[in-house]
């Protein structure tokens, strides 16, 4: 919930997530990491655990996802979002691996930047590039370069003090601002937040899924619970039993459980007022809350 939470405090339009760990577009994490009034564009691993790649963005702003070339040595995924002011393509990037990238890496980026220079509106590109060494930032800043390109990040946005997670757009459209928050309020990857001169703005109405849980049978509940597979099909636990797989048959007979009782529907009501409140002070404590949350 540490996502949802720091899309909804901070008011963010867009959030590019990188290396989320999902097997496809129904992951549960996924689902919790998503507001109700955003919506979430993604690409899972294709094979082997890990990785994955997702953008999250505001319900209310038309989508249409970037057909991308197919990379070998990156996951990417992209998208055309239609703001008030106009279009913008965000592209996000995760690079797995901690090794120095290959020469078939910088190929492969190549390939990708030509298919967006194409576009007139403003293009960001970031994500996860995992290199912190200076060499190989040298030889993507004179890449980028070549493509009329600068990357915006300055200063370490992992625990070890790396640079490893970039913002980059075409230079005569750069960001207003990019601010690196301390890593490990999430994972131990900083969060960094840029702005662009892109008007977004506000929904008139916002959409909530919810589910009618006072009208809902706490014996016929109970009862269901009692025959689903947790509670009465399932052998009990060994050392050799998969943990992933008993995670997965639990959220799948309570998702199953709670649409029988309590199907889920879609209210539409005025967006709040932001909260001013939320100042740099209340983020820092939020993160410390993480912090030991991820401790303990």
């Amino acid at each position: 919930m540490a996502v949802h939470s720091t899309i909804t405090e901070q008011s963010l339009d867009v959030l590019a997530l990188t290396e989320i760990w999902h097997d496809n577009s129904d992951d549960v994490s996924l689902r919790l990491s998503t507001p109700d009034s955003y919506a979430v564009v993604d690409a899972a691993r294709g094979t082997g655990r890990g990785g994955g790649v997702a953008i999250v963005f505001r319900k209310h702003l038309r989508c249409s996802q970037l057909s991308l070339p197919t990379c070998q040595t990156l996951e990417a995924i992209g998208v055309r979002l239609i703001a008030s002011s106009g279009p913008v393509i965000i592209v996000n990037i995760y690079r797995p691996g901690s090794e120095r990238p290959s020469s078939q890496f910088f190929e492969e980026v190549t390939g990708l930047l030509e298919t967006l220079v194409v576009y007139s509106c403003p293009v960001v590109v970031g994500g996860d590039f995992n290199d912190g060494n200076s060499t190989d930032a040298r030889q993507l800043a004179n890449l980028l370069l070549s493509f009329d390109m600068v990357q915006h990040v300055r200063g370490p946005t992992h625990r070890a003090g790396n640079t490893l997670d970039l913002v980059v757009t075409f230079t005569d459209r750069p960001p207003n601002d990019v601010r690196v928050d301390p890593p490990g309020a999430i994972s131990d990857h900083a969060l960094v937040v840029s702005s662009i001169p892109v008007s977004v703005d506000s929904p008139s109405l916002s959409e909530r899924l919810v589910r009618g849980w006072r009208c809902v049978d706490q014996d016929q509940l109970a009862s269901l619970l009692l025959a689903s597979p947790p509670c009465s099909a399932m052998p009990p636990a060994t050392p050799n039993t998969d943990v992933d797989e008993l995670f997965d048959t639990y959220n799948r007979v309570l998702l199953d459980v709670a649409n029988q009782l309590a199907p889920s529907h879609v209210i539409r009501r005025r967006p709040g007022r932001p909260t001013p409140w939320f100042d740099a002070d209340c983020r820092e404590h939020r993160r410390e809350c993480h912090r030991l949350e991820r401790r303990y």
